[in-house]
């Protein structure tokens, strides 16, 4: 098909989803109904950031009426394996879905209950008794990392589990030639995304066949497949899981062991129940899984006239109290480890540490997050001390457009882009330079304007190696339903393969249905679901392979029945036509009916209307052929344990502007206006891009402004509710000027790059840039986020102690 006879695909089409859930009809895990007896499960954990456990006695807890079932780290040894490690493979995991021995963080499972009702199997939590053992716990990462810091895990020897160590280039003597060396520590906090619906499973255990089957909102399934038979001790074909509606994901979704294997161990004990696990708000943010922690130590070496020559970085990674994801985050800062810069002279430190507090666990953008925000920051900060405008500097170092594609320091090679032109047309919609006489005329006035500018690059579409299943089925009356490895969760998947297979076979998009996952039915590889932005790349890869196919077949069948040769044959408005002579044609239900009905009268095309495609399309796999040849004896080496050493797919690009005006007297800081241009490919559908961009600058703003999980130096948890974590509602977002530019992506089939991480990242830099400008006279730095109101109070009022303020 030819791009310009789209109909749907590039359409602002209204999501396909909506209605169902608009009118209350979306089904979760907690709406299910079962036919027999269901359970209720509540978790005891530990009030303790570090501790021994000493004794576990639930012979109390077993009396109460109603109490059907307990498990303990006891059997959590017995019955299951330890916990796997995603990324680091230099120790072994110790760590059980209960705790055995040792408590690591506040909120860490002991126990768990199954009961009649969930008041009864709370009642029981409360009768368990537990002897610890306080021990002293650590909470900064870089107390973890000196040698005398308590260990988490004696045997480890350290609380250091991942270390990285690369230079690229000429990195000395950039520094030697260097005009100007800036020297920084910046510090993003630990957040989360935290979706509305928490965790949630139901597990039954089938004794005869040795089978569990799970209804869980797992965001990656396929992963799922893997890791649960392994920590049951089951071969695959003894595991079932079923999504449901996901009610999002962000991340937090893609490693829920402990609550589904928990669930798993009472279900064992109750064989033919259901047994039921959803978690509390509480729960959810004391123990799910948060982003990492991150300190950066930056330095950069850059001429007058604000070229820059190198960039020297030691990140530490504050990984919480789990090696399950320790080295991921900071593996992605290797991968995007100079933004859009054109930037070769760079040496790269990581450090990944152990402390006494909640696990990481992905969350909306892994470590690209952290990487923008280090480099954006730093380049604002250089600007500054040079005395430059933030846009000019960096006009100054993108990578111009005829290098694409272009090979990192790293090995990652990004595959097309204009970053020099996006910027453009963003400072042109902002009004940038009104806004800069407007900013100085209230500057006289005493007012504090600022404006902040975020440019970069962030990687999508996962990897070719991440590859996707999908299976796609016409039945007779020509309905199409689609089978996928990955789940919609509020990701409008439905809304993109419907505008795709609507194109391709013709049909209306009101013939076609997505069905929920269930392991076995729908196609899965051990990489399948919703994560790193896959669904732009190896989901709709395998979707347009699996759309050609049928779509050759219709083509195929209507030929023969029309008596046309097959290039003379366009498929649309639910019919086979002649190109040219409309009048011939025929209704694609009645191609569909042939292919099952009459199979023997034609001999040259396969009976029925079924394709599934499991894999990648030759455009990814020359993608990962070329990115492999660059890697060797790059980095892939020092990182290959999380993964891919392809890096990704494909690179989009966004710059975002904040104008902002920062409350003297209060620290309150006011969005004025808010402008976000980007570079995603080819748009499926603008509404859903648009959304998905609403989504991303509401998770960043909140980032930038509010949320942090807060831990006292005892490593209790501060923040374990809404009302404390402080996470914005629709009041704090403003609203956003949204304008595209399209470079496609040549390694998608569609020229898709992905949309769905990289707009969370944008508010994380432009905003503190945006302060930083607005308190430029009173000389204010702020070097660590969120920027609440208290914090930028406090440094008003430490640099008032100072100086004066104009017209004050």
């Amino acid at each position: 098909m030819e791009d310009k006879n789209y109909r749907w695909i590039g359409k602002p089409m209204k999501t396909v989803e909506d209605y169902r859930f608009i009118t209350g009809k979306g089904v979760y895990v907690d709406d299910l109904d079962f036919p027999g007896e269901v359970l209720y499960v509540a978790i005891l954990r530990s009030p303790y950031a570090h501790a021994k456990l000493l004794k576990v006695d639930v012979s109390k807890a077993l009396k109460i009426s109603g109490v059907k079932a307990i498990v303990t780290g006891e059997d959590a040894l017995k019955y299951t394996t330890p916990i796997p490690a995603y990324a680091v493979s230099k120790f072994k995991p110790e760590e059980y879905v209960l705790a055995v021995n040792k408590v690591r963080y506040m909120g860490e499972p002991i126990a768990a209950v199954a009961a009649v009702d969930k008041a009864t199997a709370e009642d029981a939590i409360e009768a368990i008794e537990v002897k610890y053992e306080p021990l002293k716990p650590v909470i900064n990462p870089e107390d973890a990392m000196k040698p005398d810091a308590p260990l988490l895990y004696e045997s480890y020897g350290t609380n250091v589990v991942a270390h990285y160590e690369a230079k690229w280039g000429e990195v000395e003597k950039a520094f030697k030639e260097a005009d100007l060396i800036v020297k920084e520590k910046l510090i993003l906090q630990r957040y989360s995304s935290i979706p509305l619906e928490p965790v949630a499973v139901v597990v039954q255990y089938d004794k005869n066949s040795d089978k569990y089957t799970f209804w869980a909102n797992v965001q990656m399934p396929g992963h799922a497949m893997m890791v649960l038979p392994q920590m049951l001790k089951v071969p695959t074909t003894q595991v079932r899981l079923i999504i449901p509606d996901i009610g999002g994901g962000f991340g937090i979704k893609t490693r829920p062991w402990r609550q589904l294997v928990i669930s798993a161990l009472l279900a064992r004990k109750l064989p033919g129940t259901y047994v039921k696990y959803v978690e509390t708000r509480t729960e959810h943010m004391m123990a799910a899984g948060i982003s990492a922690g991150l300190v950066a130590y930056v330095e950069v070496a850059v001429k007058k006239d604000g070229k820059i020559l190198g960039f020297k970085l030691h990140d530490i990674n504050d990984d919480g109290a789990s090696i399950q994801y320790a080295g991921t985050y900071a593996s992605m800062h290797a991968t995007l480890i100079n933004g859009c810069y054109d930037i070769r002279n760079i040496e790269w430190t990581s450090d990944t540490v152990l402390t006494n507090t909640c696990p990481s666990m992905p969350n909306r953008g892994v470590g690209k997050p952290g990487i923008v925000y280090i480099i954006e920051r730093i380049i604002d900060i250089t600007a500054r001390e040079l005395g430059m405008d933030p846009a000019e500097i960096r006009f100054k170092n993108f990578i111009p457009k005829d290098k694409f594609p272009y090979v990192t320091p790293s090995g990652r090679v990004y595959d097309s882009g204009n970053y020099a032109e996006v910027l453009r047309k963003a400072l042109e919609i902002f009004e940038y330079q009104k806004w800069r006489e407007y900013q100085k005329e209230m500057r006289s006035k005493g007012r504090y304007i600022g404006i902040g500018i975020c440019s970069y690059v962030h990687g999508a579409s996962a990897t070719a190696r991440e590859i996707e299943g999908v299976k796609v089925k016409m039945d007779p009356s020509g309905k199409v339903f689609v089978e996928s490895g990955s789940p919609d969760m509020g990701t409008s998947h439905a809304t993109a393969y419907t505008q795709i297979l609507a194109d391709f076979l013709g049909v209306s998009p009101s013939d076609i249905v997505m069905l929920h996952f269930d392991s076995e039915r729908n196609p899965w590889t051990p990489y399948s679901g919703t994560h790193a932005n896959k669904f732009s790349g190896p989901d709709i890869e395998v979707l347009v392979e699996a759309a050609k196919r049928l779509r050759e077949r219709l083509i195929k069948l209507a030929s023969s029945k029309l008596n046309v040769d097959p290039d003379l044959i366009e498929l649309a408005d639910g019919k086979a036509y002649h190109k040219y002579d409309t009048s011939k044609s025929v209704s694609i239900a009645e191609l569909a009916k042939m292919a099952y009905q009459n199979p023997g009268l034609l001999p040259d095309i396969e009976a029925g209307l079924e394709v599934t495609v499991i894999g990648s399309t030759k455009k990814a796999m020359e993608a990962f052929v070329q990115n492999a040849q660059y890697e060797v004896g790059a980095l892939h080496q020092l990182v290959t344990g999380h993964g891919s050493p392809t890096g990704y797919l494909t690179y989009p690009n966004s710059v975002h502007i904040a104008a902002i005006e920062v409350d003297i007297d209060t620290g309150q800081i006011n969005i004025l206006k808010y402008v976000i241009v980007h570079d995603i490919g080819k748009i499926i559908n603008p509404l859903v891009v648009e959304g998905q961009v609403h989504g991303g600058l509401f998770h960043g703003i909140g980032a930038a402004l509010y949320e942090e999980f807060k831990y006292d130096e005892n490593g209790q948890l501060l923040t374990t509710s809404y009302g404390d974590y402080g996470k914005p509602t629709a009041m704090e977002i403003p609203n956003v000027e949204i304008s595209h530019t399209e470079t496609p992506s040549p390694r998608s089939s569609l020229g898709i790059k992905g949309i769905g991480e990289g707009e969370t990242f944008g508010p994380l830099c432009a905003l503190p840039n945006a302060v930083e400008d607005a308190l430029q006279p009173l000389g204010i730095r702020v070097r660590s986020l969120p920027m609440t109101p208290e914090k930028i109070h406090n440094l008003i009022q430490e640099a008032l102690s100072k100086t004066k303020p104009f017209n004050k």
